[in-house]
Formats: structure tokens, C-alpha cells, sequence
């Protein structure tokens, strides 16, 4: 084989194969580079050798769009490739103990120094504490306790959401943030109650309680009614915390990607909603009776609506005043943004105004109700019955997973605002940890808030519709999620779906039926758009080795005698049968029936198009394998006659993942293509998929040499044979 002058270099860059060479010459024209050593006078000859290729206007476009490069190599097939560069050897190794238990300790083995970096891992406040800065010290102190201020009322009037005593709602302030601090990885959030965890927990106990002491139940009631509803909750907080553990050493931090952001908006906002009805009997002195389970909204409004007569005045009086004092500070505030740095402290001045008012006016007289008083200190710590555990199983797992969504989706945004690392993995553990410990402090499950602090005892006496007006403020901000459908539509039908779907059945059903029937819709939404993936017929960019949809570029020209098809998705049995349609060959028929149809015109630019017989082009048909573009330079009857479709390269770039069906798939498009006399070639396959088809063996007529590094590689190979 001749050496290669670097005349036929340059003029390899007019054409992508050359037939004066030996073999196919792969260049790509990006950047120019003189194959010399750096004379910038042998650079500048090259370059006026290269110009006297082009016409002035062409060279004139090229050389002013920057360098280029001139890429000479062999066409690579995967067995070429892999002769030339012998790939690591891939033999699968036993992990050890750390690397099965641990996860993130990759690469490290089972010393002294694994046993430290293990501990710091477990513990991350062993990483950040010794560096923290004193200078911060005095602003975290303000922070921290400015904001505790903010939150003491919202732990108060949650406990009520979740069937507790108001003082367990201070517990579940406390306990969590001060234990996830040690095992946490996220600097920002802090954990505390949340009204959708807290309507989400009332759910579930009462759920426990009416099990095992209501209507039939064996079991008498207790006598205090309000422990055994503290120890209830404080077992699924134990439940919560084992779950998350356990999720944790499995790695299954992953499941929160089945929780994309329409259908968690969708299911907050749906929840909002119940947490706005369940004020009701707060905000008017209603007597309203409890309900759970399928349509309970439906109920509890028809009771609402037939005792209206009932309502208390003064009641609904206080609940106007406040609703609308609340409302009007919080749209101040958000109006003005961050103009000031410390919020009013809106909540804990209509608390220390409904104590007053309800002192001097002795609203209890007049039939309002009130909290009464908050016990100070804390209980002794106890570990939680797990006697009765299963009656609260689904509740724990639908709580351990929302809880972990809410958390990380909010530590994620503010990691990557403050450019840090997140641990997912570790996150779970840390809450896991969290909740199994502060469940022995009676605190029942927690979630993360945007703002929250340790918070100290506090009593006295506190109107409850003062508490309703907090909570129905509380949510106003997820009923603004309402708008997210305008958006959707913008952009996504498939996600607005998502939202809605999950929204309706979570008010109309309840919160553990709509997530459920969210996460569904959510994945057979994944499978429908897998099941029938597009399939694109691609065309090549002239003079540029770079590929496009025929559809899309204008300027993207099919190949005589080859045809390219993009893959876009993984090929496994739910696809597998639409992509064999797709990828079959067409009847011979209706190939000669086209073909008669089809002659070639020129152009106002010179080129060359198969148009129809009535003068109209030709449209793409994906389905069919018909060439319709003729080549510069080439007539109909050598267009149409001497190249037939010999070779089908099929796009892998994309297909991350197969299975045998869509093996075996593969090889009946790659045999029925053989039959009619048309090559199959594979390009830019994964590794994995191509471990897939040497170890099944199910792809038999598609070897090695017929996978190519690159779809340009697969195309000059192709070009080359069949010259």
C-alpha cells in the first residue's frame, strides 16, 4: 500500500471517500492541522495547496470559519478497534464486605483507613463542624432563633392535623432537626412538621385506633385517648425510620425518580386540599365528624353544607380577622422579596393576640374552642410497641417514601444553588436514623421545611380557629400550584396529565389512593412512550461525515443504496414488535410501484431531486426503503438501476439497554434483510449491549465486524464494498 501524500490529505477534506486511495480515508473537517513539525511556513504552503482545491468563494468560507483538522485513520469495526487497542480486561470481581454494604465507598478495602473514611461518612458532622467559622456563629444565632419564632405555631396547629396532643407537634420540632444534624449531608434544610406529612399521619392513626378500638374491636378504648394516639404515632415513626433504613443499605434512594415533579406538585396540591378542609369545623365551631378513605371530602361537605345553621359566630368572626390579617402580611412579604432579610413573625403575633383576646373576652364562655393548656418538660424516652405494626405497614411505607421526596427534592435545590455535594444514599440513612431515634421522644414522622430550628417549651392557652387561620395561610402557597396546568400544557401534555391524574384522586380518593394511582399513571406513561419510540431515517450533511433527520434538515441527504435509521429508545419487549415493523423491509411490490413513479430534475442550485411524476417531490416515507435522493452528477437511470439498497446501518447511539426479545428481534431484521440480498451494520453500540449480544449468542448474523465504531465508519465501509 502506497504512502499517503498529504496533497491526497487535502483533498480528502472535498471528499469523505476516496477512490484513488487503497482503502477508505475517515476525514473530518473541524480543524485544520499540517502533518509537519510546526513550520509555519509548510503550514502556510498547505494551506495554499488546500485553497487551490476549493473555488475562491469556498475557500474563502472555509479558512474564515477558523482551522481545520485532517483526520487520516483506518474505518474501525468493533474487532478492528479492539485489535488495534486491546480494551482492560473486564472480568467481574466479588465486591467485598464495604463495597456491598457501603455503596459510595468505592475502591476503598476493609483497613484502617476504610474504618475512618466509613465513620465520616456515617457521621458527616465529623467533616464540617471542625471547619466551621466563628464568624458565622453570632448570624446563625439570629437566624435561627428569628425563624424557631416563625415555626412554634405551625408545630402547634399541625399536631392537630395529625389527631395529636399540641405538644407533640413542639416534639417533632425538636428532636428530628437536632439527630439530623449529625447524619445529615444537606446544610440547609431542617426537619419539623409539614401539613401534608401531619394530614398524612392523622390518616394513619386514625385508621389504627378506630382498628383496634372502634366499632367491633375486641380491645375496650383506652381512657386516655390522646397517649395511646402519641404511642400509635410514635410506632409509625419507628416503622418510617426502619423503612427508610432499610432502603438506605439497599441503595433505593433511586425510587424517588418515580416521583417526578408534575405528580409530586399534583399530589401536594390534592393534599393542600385536604388540609384545607380539615379546618372546617376549626374555622366555622362546627361540630364535624372525621372522615377517611374513598369520597370522604364528599362527605365531609355534605355534612358541612346541611349544618350550616350550626355555625358559631364569634367563631367564624376570629377567622375572618385573622385569615385576613395573615393573608395580607404574607402577599406583602412576598411582594417585596428579599428587600428584608428577617420576615415578620406574622404567626406567632396572631398567636400571642388569639391568647390575649381569648383571656380578656373569655371566648371559651362563648363557645370557642381552645387548646388548653401545653404540659412543659419532656416525656421519658420509650421504645415503641410494634405489636400492632401491620395494621400501619402501607401507611409507613407511603410515608417513609413522600417524606424522603419532600426532603431531597428540597436539599437538591439548594445544594446545587450553593454548589455542594449531596449523598442521596446517605440522606435516606440519615432519615431512617433520624426517625427510628425520635420516635422513642414520641415525635411522629417529619419532613423537611424551608425554614425551621430547636424550639422550646412553651404553655398557656391558644384559640384553635387562631390555629385553622395559620394552617389555611400555611397551604396558600400550594394551591398556587393550580397554575402548573397552564404551564404543562405549554410544553408537555404527557406531564399536565400526570398532575391531574394524581391531583383528582388524591382529593376525591385520599392522599394513599392519589400517590398510588400518580405513580401508575406515571409509569405506564414511561411504557407508552417506550412502547412506540421514534425511529428516525437519517441523511448525511454533505462533505461533513456528520449525520441528521431527513425531517428535520433540509440539507441532510440520503445515500444512495444505504439506508440509516436511528434507534431512540432501548429495544426490549415492549417495543421490540413496533420496531420490527418499522425496520422490515417493504413489499417488493410496492418498491417497483414507487420506483416507476420517480425521476430526477435539476435544481436552481444544480442538485439533482427525485421528484413525481406530477412535478411534486417525493416525501419521506420512514417506512420505506426507496431512495429518493439522487446525487450531484448522477442520472436517473444510474440512480434508480445500478443502486439498490444493499446495506441497512442501524443508529445505536441511543439504545441503552436490550433484552432477548429485542434481540432476538434484531436478529430477525438482520436475517430478513439478508435474504433479500441487504447487509446489516450496527454503529456506536454501548458496551453493555454489546456484552448482551456476544454472551446470548442470539444475534448470529451480525458480528463484530459488522459494528463500527462510528456511524461515518459504518457508512465508508459501506460505500467501500460496494464500489
Amino acid at each position: 500500500m502506497r504512502q499517503i501524500s498529504y496533497e491526497d490529505q487535502l483533498r480528502a477534506l472535498k471528499f469523505s471517500f476516496s477512490p484513488r486511495l487503497s482503502s477508505p480515508v475517515h476525514v473530518c473537517t473541524l480543524c485544520f492541522h499540517a502533518p509537519c513539525d510546526g513550520s509555519q511556513n509548510m503550514a502556510s504552503e498547505s494551506q495554499t495547496q488546500e485553497e487551490d482545491l476549493y473555488s475562491p468563494s469556498e475557500s474563502s468560507t472555509l479558512f474564515r470559519n477558523g482551522p481545520q483538522l485532517v483526520l487520516r485513520r483506518p474505518v474501525y469495526s468493533e474487532r478492528s478497534f479492539a485489535e488495534a487497542f486491546p480494551p482492560l480486561s473486564t472480568s467481574k470481581k466479588t465486591d467485598g464486605l464495604c463495597s456491598k454494604m457501603g455503596g459510595s465507598l468505592k475502591g476503598v478495602n476493609c483497613t484502617l483507613h476504610s474504618l475512618k473514611t466509613l465513620i465520616f461518612q456515617l457521621f458527616p458532622i465529623l467533616q464540617w463542624l471542625p471547619k466551621y467559622r466563628k464568624s458565622l456563629m453570632m448570624e446563625d444565632i439570629v437566624a435561627g432563633v428569628t425563624v424557631g419564632i416563625l415555626r412554634i405555631p405551625h408545630g402547634i396547629a399541625h399536631a392537630d392535623l395529625a389527631t395529636l396532643s399540641p405538644v407533640y407537634g413542639l416534639y417533632t420540632n425538636i428532636f428530628p432537626q437536632l439527630i439530623y444534624t449529625v447524619f445529615g449531608t444537606s446544610r440547609h434544610i431542617s426537619l419539623g412538621t409539614m401539613a401534608v406529612i401531619s394530614i398524612m399521619v392523622g390518616n394513619a392513626v386514625e385508621n389504627a385506633y378506630q382498628g383496634l378500638y372502634g366499632g367491633d374491636a375486641l380491645l375496650s378504648p383506652p381512657e386516655d385517648e390522646a397517649s395511646e394516639r402519641a404511642r400509635i404515632a410514635a410506632t409509625l415513626t419507628l416503622m418510617v425510620g426502619l423503612i427508610q433504613l432499610l432502603m438506605g443499605l439497599l441503595r433505593f434512594g433511586i425510587l424517588t425518580n418515580y416521583l417526578p415533579e408534575p405528580l409530586v406538585r399534583g399530589f401536594t396540591t390534592g393534599a393542600a386540599c385536604q388540609v384545607f378542609c380539615s379546618q372546617f369545623n376549626h374555622l366555622f365551631g362546627i361540630d364535624l365528624d372525621r372522615r377517611i378513605g374513598p369520597f370522604s371530602l364528599v362527605k365531609m361537605y355534605t355534612q358541612f353544607f346541611s349544618s350550616l345553621s350550626s355555625v358559631n359566630t364569634t367563631t367564624m368572626l376570629i377567622s375572618i380577622l385573622f385569615l385576613s390579617v395573615l393573608i395580607s402580611v404574607k402577599e406583602v412579604q412576598d411582594f417585596i422579596g428579599d428587600r428584608f432579610k428577617w420576615p415578620l413573625p406574622v404567626e406567632m403575633l396572631v398567636i400571642i393576640l388569639g391568647t390575649l383576646f381569648s383571656h380578656l373576652f373569655k371566648f371559651s364562655r362563648k363557645g370557642v374552642r381552645t387548646v388548653g393548656n401545653i404540659p412543659s418538660g419532656f416525656l421519658r424516652p420509650h421504645i415503641p410497641s410494634l405489636a400492632h405494626a401491620y395494621t400501619l405497614l402501607p401507611d409507613a411505607f407511603t410515608l417513609s417514601v413522600v417524606s424522603y421526596a419532600l426532603c431531597i427534592s428540597l436539599a437538591n435545590i439548594f445544594a446545587k444553588k450553593h454548589k455542594y455535594e449531596l449523598r442521596a444514599n446517605q440522606e435516606l440513612l440519615a432519615f431512617g436514623i433520624t426517625h427510628s431515634l425520635s420516635s422513642m421522644m414520641y415525635c411522629y414522622p417529619s419532613t423537611s421545611s424551608l425554614s425551621r430550628t430547636l424550639l422550646r417549651d412553651i404553655s398557656g392557652g391558644k384559640t384553635m380557629c387562631c390555629l385553622a387561620a395559620i394552617i389555611v395561610v400555611a397551604v396558600r402557597g400550594m394551591f398556587r400550584q393550580v397554575t402548573d396546568i397552564k404551564k404543562l400544557r405549554r410544553y408537555s401534555g404527557i406531564d399536565m396529565l400526570i398532575w391531574v391524574v394524581t391531583f383528582l384522586p388524591t382529593v376525591l380518593l385520599g392522599l394513599d389512593y392519589g400517590l398510588a394511582i400518580g405513580v401508575a399513571f406515571s409509569l405506564f406513561t414511561v411504557i407508552l412512550r417506550s412502547q412506540r419510540p421514534e425511529c428516525h431515517t437519517l441523511g448525511q450533511f454533505k462533505d461533513t461525515g456528520l449525520y441528521g433527520n431527513i425531517k428535520a434538515f433540509a440539507d441532510a441527504r440520503l445515500i444512495p443504496g444505504i439506508q440509516i435509521m436511528r434507534i431512540q429508545s432501548p429495544l426490549y419487549f415492549a417495543n421490540a414488535s413496533y420496531l420490527k415493523q418499522r425496520l422490515s423491509l417493504p413489499e417488493k411490490t410496492e418498491i417497483h410501484r414507487r420506483a416507476d413513479q420517480l425521476h430526477c430534475s435539476n435544481g436552481n442550485d444544480g442538485q439533482l431531486y427525485i421528484q413525481l411524476s406530477n412535478h411534486n417531490k417525493l416525501p419521506v416515507d420512514d417506512h420505506q426503503h426507496v431512495d429518493p435522493v439522487c446525487v450531484k452528477g448522477q442520472s436517473t437511470d444510474d440512480r434508480s438501476d445500478d443502486h439498490p439498497l444493499h446495506t441497512l446501518i442501524l443508529d445505536m447511539s441511543a439504545v441503552n439497554f436490550v433484552d432477548t426479545v429485542g434481540l432476538n428481534t434484531l436478529e430477525t431484521i438482520s436475517q430478513e434483510h439478508l435474504a433479500a440480498g441487504v447487509k446489516v451494520h450496527l454503529a456506536e453500540c454501548r458496551q453493555n449491549v454489546q456484552e448482551m449480544m456476544s454472551a446470548s449468542g442470539l444475534v448470529k448474523s451480525i458480528s463484530s465486524e459488522q459494528i463500527f465504531m462510528s456511524l461515518h465508519d459504518a457508512v465508508l465501509h459501506s460505500q467501500g464494498n460496494s464500489r
